[in-house]
């Protein structure tokens, strides 16, 4: 392709000479100097053959290159002219067509030659995502105890119904069974001995010595109690549920009661994880005391005993049983990552990159369509979103995987799923890594890279190359001039940017502290609506920027040393968006959070992840957490913060307030 644009009249000879001298100067845009990248690329992606470049004549270099480069083409096209077809039926979760999708993406990785990365041996990461929940009709329960005795109980006041529950009657004894924790690491479980099979456990929040910050804390593993893995909900149901339990019953550890022993609202856990096998309910504090007290026990010195010595002292709560009947509507959607490995070899082979970009799109436009009320149920084929970045990550999957006798780094391709209703593909990837996050070096992400613009490549203009706007240099060493280094020849213009947060999937990953580099080509008119369609792409800047991930990807798994995770204050913003460019655009104050619950109407937002350097971060805002209140204003909704938010100025402190475990906590935070 000829970027090279033509004059329109004679320019004057003095500019002429001007130009000739400046030319012996410049060296053009995305050339590296002589003899840099031979030494620091020395596999130079798809014009590497088995003959050296210089054995050949340069006609037949070249014709050798034009061949390789239409091929790649056309594969890009291929892949996403499936991917965005109508019987994909636009990949949104909701569909049967990404199922088609994940099907055509795992049979690609197989004939690339990567091994199945999922645990159970196949190519799938299952995950569920819940849409929404609430219970149909008011949740009754009721104890029955050792004398025959029955006790109503009153939902809201003597007990709530948690988000984690499933519809279900359930009839059965109960078990007290400690804090539900089985840690063999720490030689603690408070199953040892007990049979739960067919039973309903009853279980207090948090860890053993809940308040214990030094070295005689409970949970050696994390800094502080509310850190420990099994503190969480999700764990303990877990737990109970591999026991064989049939239900579980939470109660408030005594640093949870305080003076008021509050019940969760139903909301707070309702929304972006899947539901428990079983009813899971909460229940006061004072009930479990009684059934205690029956037996000549007591609550508070049974959580004495235990802090002291951390032995577990779980027992059958002999003559007890509860009876409820629970009746929850809920919105599911199974899905799948799709993940593939190619392993490395040599020193570097424990350590991995992972290569990803999301296949999900927004299917016929019930949400996140902006087309107007005319595109909805129409088919939104998302081809540059995101059909050219998974194009593009199963063109690199075919590459690597051909290298032969591969050094460097592991590789992991990932095809996330369901980021456009929150990025869930990535978070759940994030909270069950494949492989660990500590050796996790770096996440390249690429989505929308198939609408490459031709810019001026030079200061005069005459030169013109594709853009590529890459970010996450600020997040680790060595990113930027890394970034700079792969730009080949011709090469792209590339626009760095520091920034590591974004809508998209690389955010779940700088969240937990791992370097990223984004890929992207910019947004158009064509964003979320029906005409995304695959005949609108460039397929020769798509191969381009394959090219550049291509090198840039071989370089980073070879680097001696791995990028030392950074920081960075700079925000995502879209310079390709002209709304981006308006000045009197109003921008809102950041506490550097990411909700996890945009679809809920209640329960406040739940904090899904924290921005490293943020004023959340800062301020002590915890993944997990669920915001309630800012500045006084009750939040219920994300709906309901944007507005306050919007109210509020960057650099003056606010009070927020949030719930922690059930516990409700108010910070200053100063947002930015």
């Amino acid at each position: 392709m000829n970027h090279h644009r033509s004059l329109s009249r004679p320019l004057p000879l003095w500019v002429c000479w001007g130009v000739l001298s400046l030319a012996c100067l410049w060296v053009p845009a995305g050339r590296s100097d002589p003899g840099s990248a031979t030494s620091q690329f020395p596999f130079q992606g798809p014009e590497t053959t088995g003959v050296t470049a210089k054995s050949k004549p340069a006609s037949e270099r070249e014709a050798g290159r034009n061949l390789r480069r239409e091929a790649a083409v056309e594969r890009l096209r291929q892949h996403v002219g499936f991917l965005a077809s109508a019987e994909c039926e636009g990949r949104g979760i909701d569909t049967q067509g990404i199922e088609k999708a994940a099907a055509y993406i795992a049979e690609e990785f197989r004939k690339a030659g990567l091994k199945p990365a999922g645990k159970d041996g196949s190519y799938y990461q299952p995950f569920t995502v819940t849409a929404s929940a609430r219970l149909s009709e008011r949740p009754q329960a009721s104890l029955r105890g050792p004398r025959n005795q029955q006790v109503d109980l009153d939902s809201g006041s003597d007990f709530a119904v948690m988000g984690f529950s499933s519809s279900g009657k359930v009839q059965a004894p109960l078990i007290f069974a400690g804090y539900g924790i089985t840690a063999p690491e720490l030689k603690y479980d408070d199953y040892a001995g007990l049979d739960v099979q067919g039973k309903i456990v009853v279980l207090l929040r948090r860890t053993p010595r809940p308040n214990e910050r030094g070295e005689q804390r409970f949970d050696h593993n994390v800094p502080t109690p509310e850190e420990s893995t099994h503190a969480a909900f999700v764990t303990k149901i877990t737990n109970a549920h591999k026991h064989g339990a049939v239900a579980v019953v939470i109660v408030n550890d005594a640093s949870s009661a305080g003076e008021r022993d509050p019940l969760p609202q139903f909301a707070n856990h309702a929304v972006g994880h899947p539901a428990a096998p079983f009813p899971v309910l909460f229940l006061k504090r004072a009930l479990l005391d009684q059934m205690l007290q029956s037996q000549q026990k007591s609550l508070a010195a049974w959580e004495k005993a235990v802090d002291a010595d951390l032995r577990p002292r779980s027992f059958p709560l002999e003559g007890w049983m509860l009876q409820a009947a629970i009746r929850v509507e809920r919105t599911e959607y199974k899905c799948k990552n799709i993940v593939g490995v190619l392993e490395g070899s040599g020193p570097l082979s424990q350590e991995t990159i992972v290569i990803g970009a999301h296949y999900d799109h927004i299917g016929y436009g019930t949400i996140g369509s902006l087309g107007g009320a005319n595109a909805r149920g129409k088919i939104h084929h998302g081809a540059d979103d995101n059909a050219s970045g998974t194009s593009g990550l199963i063109e690199l999957a075919y590459r690597f995987a051909a290298q032969p006798q591969r050094q460097g780094r592991r590789l992991l391709f990932i095809a996330f799923s369901a980021e456009e209703r929150g990025l869930y593909g990535s978070l759940h990837y994030c909270r069950e890594p494949i492989y660990p996050l500590e050796t996790t070096v770096l996440m390249v992400n690429m989505d929308m890279i198939g609408r490459a613009r031709l810019v001026p490549a030079d200061w005069l203009g005459w030169e013109k190359k594709e853009r590529l706007l890459v970010y996450g240099v600020g997040t680790g060493t060595g990113l930027e001039a890394l970034v700079h280094q792969a730009n080949g020849n011709p090469g792209l213009v590339l626009r760095t940017l520091a920034a590591g947060t974004g809508p998209s999937d690389h955010d779940s990953f700088y969240r937990k502290r791992i370097p990223v580099l984004f890929l992207y080509t910019g947004t158009h008119g064509d964003y979320h609506r029906p005409s995304d369609k695959a005949d609108t792409l460039n397929y020769e800047g798509m191969a381009h920027v394959v090219d550049f991930a291509e090198r840039l990807i071989q370089a980073a798994a070879n680097l001696p040393e791995r990028p030392k995770f950074q920081v960075t204050r700079e925000v995502w913003r879209d310079p390709t968006d002209p709304r981006a460019q308006t000045p009197s655009r109003t921008q809102i104050p950041r506490l550097g959070i990411r909700p996890g619950n945009y679809e809920s109407e209640d329960g406040g937002v739940l904090v899904d992840g924290v921005t490293p350097g943020s004023p959340a971060e800062k301020a002590g805002i915890k993944e997990g957490d669920r915001i309630i209140a800012i500045a006084g204003e009750n939040i219920k909704n994300i709906s309901t913060y944007m507005t306050v938010m919007s109210r509020q100025k960057s650099g003056s402190p606010l009070e927020v307030t949030i719930l922690r475990q059930n516990q409700r906590l108010t910070l200053r935070v100063i947002p930015e």
